[in-house]
């Protein structure tokens, strides 16, 4: 198996409108180089200024270049039935295969990512950029932003893990889309202008039916991973009714996840079928004991239970129950997770204060069980969470008006900077439910960039 290692600058702007402007292609063989081939290519188009200042590249260097029709067949003839290899594949290769399309040919290479391959067989590297990790790994890159500089940084980031990976880069190697094993009527033209954002996506099949809604941080590697998967009977199934993908964007997960549980609800696509009832079929319940002291205890939903909090899974409900444990110093005898009839394991340990065998009070005991109620039921509370929108120049944000979740919405970031409560012109109401309320708190307890911002009257 041969690498071609590939490094390209572009003319700058949007990916759909840029062209390339420098290529660097190192031949690797896993052990050595035994090829290679750079070029200036006129991108037919004024390079944009900033693209100059960072790679020094000016007009004139690329005005007497080769345009990328007249040196394509030899970069096919170096690239074909190789590995792809870039530091960033989805730019690279993705500009490419765009300039290979302008000339009517659909290129379609198995390739290898060395910055996602890197954080698996190099963990613990603060950056996997270029330059960070050539400098964690002590690779020589002088000229950085130059097409065969940046490939000799790659092709010896690629050396390095070739050899960690005893020679098996197979695993992170991937194969791309196959249109024969796709529905005839799917345009694989309007896949490829898809971006890789955060999003929500759509997928219909020939008679212009809804048959799935997804979300993903990374829209179209989701549906890539659809159009690939053969692992079981009802994914092919799926795959091959697959006709037209549509998508919107969001820019916050937390708004794609409401919008996400929303839709399925009101459309019920036939492959959502395990979504299409409650999908946090579990819940957490309180009651107090004899002694005074306020349980929580995780069973399954009924139609007319009233949850604390909800989870997807009995362990899932488990393992918040024990990370609330240790943070607000709860015993797991009351919390369900340990079962004595003397103190509990965690009192041997000195890290519960002795509510199991009344030597905590239980108005001290319950004082730190309902700060946690609190913040789960967000206590009456009215706030808004700001979090990424669609462009750099627009915030979204979700409202919770007296505890209770009222919608979301998309504002241009400087009207709510110049008062939040503008959010009342752009807001999108939704009626609460219990999966609304846990897809909140399940996004403010991982992702620690949203903003919380009370509202006063």
């Amino acid at each position: 198996m041969e690498f071609a290692i590939i490094d390209i600058e572009t003319s700058g702007g949007t990916p759909k409108d840029s062209k390339i402007i420098e290529i660097a292609i190192l031949i690797h063989n896993g052990k050595e180089v035994i090829d290679s081939y750079e070029t200036f290519i006129n991108p037919e188009k004024k390079i944009d200024w900033f693209v100059s200042k960072l790679t020094g590249i000016q007009d004139n260097d690329v005005k007497d270049a080769p345009k990328f029709f007249e040196v394509a067949k030899k970069i096919f003839q170096l690239i074909e039935n190789r590995v792809f290899v870039a530091h960033n594949i989805s730019f690279d290769y993705g500009i490419v295969r765009r300039e290979f399309k302008a000339l009517g040919l659909d290129i379609r290479l198995p390739h290898l990512c060395t910055i996602q391959t890197s954080r698996v067989l190099i963990p613990g590297v603060e950056s996997y950029g270029l330059k960070n990790l050539s400098e964690h790994l002590n690779i020589e890159l002088e000229g950085h932003h130059r097409a065969m500089e940046d490939t000799k940084a790659t092709a010896d980031i690629f050396k390095h893990l070739f050899e960690i990976s005893k020679g098996d880069l197979s695993p992170f190697i991937r194969e791309d889309i196959n249109p024969k094993i796709l529905n005839t009527n799917l345009d694989l033209n309007e896949f490829d202008e898809i971006p890789n954002k955060v999003g929500i996506y759509f997928l219909y099949n020939e008679k212009n039916e809804l048959i799935y809604i997804g979300k993903s941080i990374h829209i179209k590697k989701r549906i890539e991973q659809h159009l690939k998967n053969s692992k079981t009977e009802k994914a092919i199934r799926m795959r091959n009714e697959i006709a037209k993908i549509e998508y919107t964007l969001t820019g916050s997960e937390l708004i794609s996840l409401l919008m996400e549980s929303e839709l399925i609800k009101i459309h019920q696509p036939i492959y959502n079928r395990a979504q299409k009832t409650n999908k946090f079929n579990y819940g957490l319940y309180t009651y107090t004991d004899g002694k005074g002291y306020i349980n929580l205890v995780v069973k399954k939903n009924t139609d007319t239970s009233h949850p604390v909090h909800t989870f997807t899974s009995m362990a899932a409900g488990k393992s918040k129950l024990e990370q609330w444990t240790s943070e607000y110093e709860l015993c797991p005898k009351l919390m369900g997770l340990f079962t004595s009839n003397t103190a509990c394991f965690n009192y041997g340990i000195g890290t519960c204060k002795g509510a199991c065998i009344h030597e905590e009070a239980a108005e001290s005991y319950n004082t730190r069980v309902q700060q946690l109620i609190d913040l789960l039921t967000f206590e009456s509370k009215s706030f808004i969470i700001k979090d990424k929108g669609k462009t750099k120049s627009e915030t979204s944000f979700v409202c919770i008006e007296n505890g209770q979740y009222i919608g979301y919405g998309f504002a241009p970031t400087f009207i709510l900077r110049k008062n939040v409560k503008n959010y009342k012109k752009y807001i999108k109401h939704q009626e609460s439910n219990r999966d609304f309320k846990s897809i909140i708190n399940l996004q403010l307890s991982k992702n620690k960039k949203l903003e919380l911002i009370e509202l006063t009257e």
